[in-house]
């Protein structure tokens, strides 16, 4: 990342994770969209939610083609029989590196992992992505994602949850502007176990982040010199702030309140990789 990434994202995430303790949820709330990591300069920011132990194997085995999203994608199995959803092209990093600022923040994401390149036993044509293959066998540029098990999930939407209003809520809300996510969608959102208003509520696909907002011929991901350029905060009262992000115009979050407290909660260190 360069330098005007850092100059961003830094004081941001910083000043939001100090704040992250009275961000709280209500004794007895079922429903859970935030947890509290703990210190944030101890966690594993590189390997994120899975950590070290749910990291993918080296060798995989082809299963199927998927032709779901924008983005080129295949399932695979690895030598411990672990399933993952391999995602080609220009989401791979930015949504692997969306997923653990999120994370690191409190918020339920999916395990991602992104390899340079893997290897690939019966790895067949692809209809989608095939610019990614070399050798028969190589996958360059790859986003792994551990696939669920059996727990169904629903989709939950930004305008009707059970976290309206909280300070989570809008804790998540800065930080999809933060990322400069322009794909809110609720078919992007998911949950699971909600049954009697309970469950996790997580962000099931970050790869429109790290790029430009605006209009389908305006905006990008991935792309570090348009996200760098694109201004966080227009401007903020007292009590509000108003994002740059359009989607995103207005939030009752001051966005003062979460710069003031500027520290090393996250360091280079921590996000780079």
């Amino acid at each position: 990342m360069g330098v005007g990434v850092y100059e961003r994202v830094l004081p941001v995430v910083a000043a939001l994770l100090l704040a992250m303790p009275v961000f709280g949820q209500e004794a007895g709330r079922t429903a859970v969209i935030w947890h509290d990591r703990g210190e944030v300069a101890a966690l594993d920011v590189v390997s994120g939610a899975g950590g070290k132990d749910h990291e993918p194997g080296t060798d995989f085995r082809f299963i199927e083609e998927s032709q779901s999203g924008t983005s080129a994608k295949f399932v695979v199995e690895d030598e411990h029989g672990t399933t993952w959803k391999v995602k080609l092209g220009q989401e791979a990093k930015s949504e692997t590196a969306a997923t653990r600022l999120l994370w690191a923040a409190g918020y339920v994401v999916d395990e991602d992992y992104y390899r340079p390149y893997i290897r690939v036993l019966g790895l067949k044509r692809l209809a989608r992505g095939q610019a990614f293959v070399s050798h028969g066998d190589t996958v360059t540029g790859v986003r792994l994602e551990r696939a669920g098990g059996s727990e169904e999930s629903n989709t939950w939407s930004w305008y009707d949850n059970p976290f309206i209003g909280t300070r989570e809520f809008n804790g998540l809300r800065v930080m999809m502007g933060l990322i400069n996510n322009w794909d809110l969608k609720a078919i992007n959102n998911g949950t699971s176990d909600t049954t009697g208003g309970g469950g996790q509520y997580r962000i099931t696909d970050l790869g429109a982040t790290f790029g430009r907002t605006g209009n389908s011929l305006h905006r990008s991901k991935g792309v570090l010199r348009d996200y760098a350029e694109t201004p966080f905060i227009e401007k903020e009262n007292e009590n509000s702030s108003f994002f740059s992000a359009d989607y995103f115009h207005f939030c009752n979050v001051s966005a003062t309140s979460l710069l003031s407290n500027l520290g090393k909660a996250v360091s280079v260190e921590q996000i780079e990789y």
